[in-house]
């Protein structure tokens, strides 16, 4: 493990790991005050390799792996604008991985296969009553609910427990010192109460005067927040199923044919129609089970008197899916579920209850209701459905030769879209403009129909394309360009525009005046109730409480420096201005002290070492760049980006 910490090399590696560190973090700090331009390291990388350190690279396609596996649950997935953005900041993270096992290495830090052992054991839904779930359960666990290989998740796991270590020797020396302790408690109890203003821009929309020639010259500064985006129309052809049904014929040979070749797919296994009730053990000591144990007992004892299962398992059973069901689990086939579930429930008849049965994640009650043994389904019992899907399958062929004698037709003759339309029985429709990334009058959404929209020239179709209507064949019918309206066209938008852009600066200079007017001896109520404004109070509040559900106790951190009947300057407040008054301050309760010192001192211990851990990281990546170890292709993630954005448009 710690091959470079053992006897004499102790003492020599915790200097050399002291002294480089501290020499690492004051490059740090400047790095981190003034960043270092990174450039494009890439000289005589490919274009698809967005970073290479050593034998270690970074494809474009890898990237976007991680992109999609980091972002799969999330609905920020399906923005591409998102992605691109994220794109540099996921690198940066893979390659961090990579510079801080290396850097472990190097400096002789290892992961023994008995600490990876360990950590497996330590991991959540691996054990059970404090046992290893065993390799087969840990396998499927692993592949079905990490979505990975066992070999990819002790690789990730080990590189975990690697820069854990790493972090604890760098940071190992980062204390608290009792005085910051103490300013940190200080902080976050010490409240104070204010007197306040507020300034909303929409009650001065009214003073707002607005001439041609100011409305003229605010229109010419402001006219990209008026241009008006490429509006595209599109002449289509929609062929449904309706169009081709009446040529679909299915003879009874051809349903036949179809049974005699698709034999398997009637088979039915042997399946058992079950309600189970379940009590948890997974995590629970030999006491715990026990006593679970008893009341599982207890349920069973009540059924075999006669109560009644379903209104049973809707009190008792902590099966999530089937409890609000009374139970019911529906039909299952062997290996559907564990083998002492099943063992049961197929030996079990009809109308049966079983005993208590222990599986490796809690006790289980079932009751069969009926079962089915294996069997093929006969032809008359399944020839309704066979004739849907030849039915469906003639449709969708022939409406995809439609298709393509249209498109093919169109394509070549495009002047004459409508007359080849009607010469093959399609109506010709034509949709309202559309902007890039709105949906198209009468189709609807279609990332890939809105794509080709905005790629075709005028009068051009394009190949078909298949919609939940149908298949879909366009052609561009007109094609605005982007362009800045005149003012006419936009007068009333820019109007309500610099009113309330106007209204903004009447706000704050009206707070201004009012700070200004306090600060010079007025009373502060007084003041304000002459120009017609309500003073509100605030309750106590801390730094970190909302005031009012205005504004954080953060953004007014005035109120905390300034002495008692002060006035601040103006403090934006959401859409707001406002003008306080200190009213109190209330010192940081002294008896409370000891009850919080601990959680303060960890707190405060923890954020300093993700600090200087932070600044390690990225000192480490920084010199590896600049001794050329490690490679950055900046024109690649450029293309990268481009591709993300190049998909939302």
């Amino acid at each position: 493990m710690y091959r470079f910490f053992r006897g004499k090399n102790r003492q020599k590696t915790m200097k050399y790991l002291l002294i480089f560190f501290l020499g690492i973090v004051s490059v740090g700090m400047v790095v981190t005050l003034a960043p270092l331009p990174q450039g494009d390291t890439s000289t005589n990388m490919n274009s698809n390799v967005l970073a290479s350190m050593g034998d270690y690279q970074v494809t474009t396609q890898d990237l976007q792996r991680q992109i999609s596996q980091r972002f799969a649950q999330s609905p920020l997935g399906n923005n591409p604008q998102l992605m691109a953005q994220f794109a540099p900041n996921v690198l940066d993270a893979m390659l961090q991985d990579q510079i801080v096992a290396q850097e472990a290495r190097r400096v002789g830090l290892e992961v023994s296969d008995s600490e990876l052992a360990q950590a497996i054991r330590s991991y959540p839904g691996l054990s059970q009553n404090g046992q290893f779930v065993g390799m087969d359960q840990y396998q499927a666990i692993v592949q079905q609910a990490m979505n990975m290989s066992v070999q990819q998740f002790e690789a990730q796991l080990r590189q975990g427990l690697i820069s854990d270590k790493l972090r604890d020797v760098v940071t190992d020396a980062v204390q608290v010192s009792p005085a910051e302790v103490h300013q940190e408690f200080v902080q976050r109890n010490e409240k104070a109460k204010i007197q306040y203003v507020l300034f909303n821009p929409t009650d001065f929309t009214k003073d707002v005067e607005v001439t041609p020639s100011e409305l003229d010259a605010y229109f010419a500064t402001n006219k990209d927040r008026y241009k008006q985006p490429e509006e595209r129309s599109l002449r289509y052809v929609l062929i449904d199923m309706d169009h081709v049904r009446s040529t679909v014929k299915i003879s009874d040979d051809e349903m036949q044919n179809y049974y005699n070749q698709h034999l398997n797919d009637y088979r039915v296994p042997d399946e058992v129609k079950m309600s189970q009730i379940l009590f948890k053990t997974s995590g629970k000591t030999p006491d715990e089970v026990a006593k679970i144990r008893q009341s599982a007992q207890d349920v069973l004892n009540q059924i075999q008197k006669g109560g009644d299962f379903a209104d049973l398992a809707k009190k008792n059973s902590e099966d999530t899916n089937s409890a609000s069901k009374g139970g019911d689990v529906g039909w299952i086939q062997h290996g559907q579920t564990v083998q002492e579930v099943e063992n049961t429930a197929f030996s079990l008849p009809p109308g049966q209850t079983s005993g208590l049965i222990t599986t490796p994640y809690g006790i289980v009650i079932l009751k069969v209701f009926d079962k089915q043994t294996a069997h093929v389904q006969s032809f008359d019992s399944v020839k309704a459905s066979i004739s849907n899907i030849l039915e469906k399958d003639k449709i969708d062929s022939a409406m995809a030769q439609l298709a393509d004698q249209f498109t093919q037709a169109a394509k070549a003759d495009p002047q004459h879209f409508e007359a080849i339309a009607t010469r093959l029985g399609l109506n010709v429709q034509t949709t309202g403009l559309f902007k890039p990334n709105a949906p198209i009058p009468d189709l609807g959404i279609s990332p890939g129909l809105q794509t080709l929209a905005f790629q075709l020239q005028t009068n051009q179709v394009g190949d078909p394309l298949t919609l939940p209507k149908g298949i879909v064949i366009v052609q561009l019918a007109d094609d605005v360009p982007a362009h800045t309206p005149k003012l006419d066209d936009v007068r009333t938008q820019v109007e309500q525009d610099y009113r309330a852009d106007q209204s903004k600066v009447i706000a704050e200079e009206k707070a201004k005046d009012f700070a200004d007017k306090v600060k010079n001896g007025g009373d502060f109520k007084k003041l304000a109730q002459s120009m017609g404004l309500t003073v509100k109070e605030s309750k106590d509040f801390a730094r970190q409480e909302t005031v009012d559900n205005l504004i954080s106790g953060t953004e007014l951190s005035e109120a905390f420096t300034l002495n008692p009947g002060q006035t601040s300057g103006v403090v934006t407040a959401g859409a707001n201005k406002m003008v306080f008054q200190v009213v109190s301050h209330t010192p940081a309760d002294e008896s409370t002290f000891a009850a919080q010192k601990a959680q303060i001192e960890q707190q405060l211990l923890d954020q300093k070492k993700s600090f200087v851990w932070e600044i390690y990281r990225q000192t480490l990546k920084q010199r590896l760049i600049k001794e050329g170890k490690l490679k950055i292709n900046d024109s690649a993630m450029k293309a990268l980006q481009a591709s993300y954005t190049n998909e939302s448009s």
